[in-house]
């Protein structure tokens, strides 16, 4: 365990935080997902890899909204292109019953990290630093679940520039130890290269029913032409297999599709087994193989992951419209069967499809938010206790912004705009 050194920026608005040598802190009650401070009232994380930070260009900010009000503003040290806050995971870490925070800070340079914040009846507190060494963009993704049914989280961190994703804390109480899965897993017999971008998205849930979460790891760069897979992994076992647009699956394999972009894992027809939306923004309607940017979504349902219904496509596509950009899930209506919400950052919206018993998801409501094309409103989504938070990264002059959605109302989040805020969200 080391201790994580915050910059004292307190004239440039960010929150000083206190070392972890200052002493641990009370644990909390009863855990509540996102709940960093304990009072039982979730928060939300969000990142800004673009902010400047002492000097720093792009050294990135994680702003974090309390559920009781007031917002606080972390970062690590500052480190020119470090990209702080540019992926987002939350669990309990610990094991003290409070949410924690793990934060993914790549680097345009290559030599990447995961710094974790642990939560306590106090707040936020510095934790562990989790690094590999080299050009490895170690924090490019994170995913937080117990895969090993130990009672605390583990942490899943991709690192495509080793073409790795490392698991922190398997078998282990906190973050001790690694796995390392590589990029050839469930692959045997298919052309790897530095390309396919393994480890660029990664979600976690128990995906074939087993009672234990497995990895979902995107591969977007996959194939000579960038079509695309998805890799399931068991962490325990180190056993794979790998779904992409060549199998069983509606549709066919075309350049530039980048199926894997973005993943989502939810029980969308509400029979009790985790399903896995995979989202392909380069997806061309029709048989045209023109790297054309419509987008669609495929669902493949639990536990035998294979899809039941058509893969889902944008009513009016657009060239670049860029549907199924990002993904989250989460019960958005109040009937307790989850929805799946899908970005679409080429037109500024986004678009809520309806989980239903049995069925496949319903036509979606369309959200927008006047912010104009260059705000990639839609780039980034989060779902917590019924309401969507979307981000907009490039509004604002690329300060950025965060819209929340609940039932009708819309309202943006109080939160500075300081340089791609909105990137990531959690």
């Amino acid at each position: 365990m080391r201790g994580l050194w915050i910059a004292p920026l307190l004239a440039a608005g960010i929150v000083v935080v206190p070392s972890a040598e200052a002493g641990a802190a009370a644990g909390c009650g009863r855990y509540v997902p996102s709940d960093f401070d304990g009072d039982g009232k979730a928060d939300l994380a969000v990142g800004a890899p673009y902010t400047a930070v002492g000097g720093q260009v792009r050294a990135g900010a994680v702003g974090v909204r309390y559920g009781a009000g007031g917002t606080a503003w972390l970062n690590g040290p500052p480190r020119r292109l470090g990209a702080f806050g540019a992926s987002l995971a939350t669990g309990d870490f610990d094991g003290d019953r409070c949410a924690d925070l793990a934060v993914g800070a790549p680097g345009a340079t290559g030599a990447g990290e995961v710094r974790v914040f642990l939560g306590s009846s106090g707040g936020l507190r510095p934790g562990p630093v989790l690094k590999l060494g080299g050009r490895d963009h170690l924090g490019i993704s994170v995913a937080a679940g117990d895969l090993d049914r130990d009672g605390d989280a583990e942490i899943v961190a991709g690192a495509p520039g080793k073409g790795l994703v490392v698991v922190y804390g398997l078998r282990r109480h906190g973050l001790g130890g690694m796995k390392r899965i590589k990029a050839g897993t469930g692959r045997a017999g298919k052309r790897r290269a530095g390309t396919d971008g393994f480890g660029t998205v990664v979600a976690v849930g128990d995906l074939d029913d087993d009672g234990r979460p497995e990895i979902a790891i995107g591969l977007p760069g996959d194939g000579f032409r960038g079509q695309g897979s998805v890799t399931v992994v068991d962490p325990l076992t180190g056993k794979g297999r790998n779904i992409s647009q060549a199998g069983r699956t509606h549709g066919s394999p075309e350049r530039g599709d980048r199926f894997g972009s973005a993943l989502a894992v939810g029980d969308f027809d509400k029979d009790g087994r985790a399903d896995l939306a995979v989202g392909v923004p380069g997806e061309a309607v029709g048989d045209e193989d023109r790297d054309w940017g419509h987008g669609a979504v495929h669902v493949f349902y639990g536990p035998k992951l294979r899809e039941k219904h058509n893969m889902i496509f944008r009513r009016g596509v657009h060239r670049a419209d860029l549907f199924g950009s990002a993904l989250a899930a989460g019960d958005l209506d109040g009937d307790h069967v989850t929805d799946l919400a899908v970005g679409i950052p080429g037109i500024g919206r986004a678009e809520i499809l309806h989980g239903r018993r049995g069925k496949a998801l319903a036509r979606p409501r369309l959200l927008g938010s006047g912010l104009g094309l260059t705000a990639q409103f839609g780039l980034a989504l989060a779902v917590r206790r019924g309401t969507l938070y979307v981000g907009a990264p490039g509004a604002n002059g690329f300060g950025g912004a965060v819209i929340a959605f609940t039932g009708g109302s819309r309202g943006a989040l109080p939160l500075d705009g300081r340089g791609l805020t909105g990137y990531a969200i959690t």
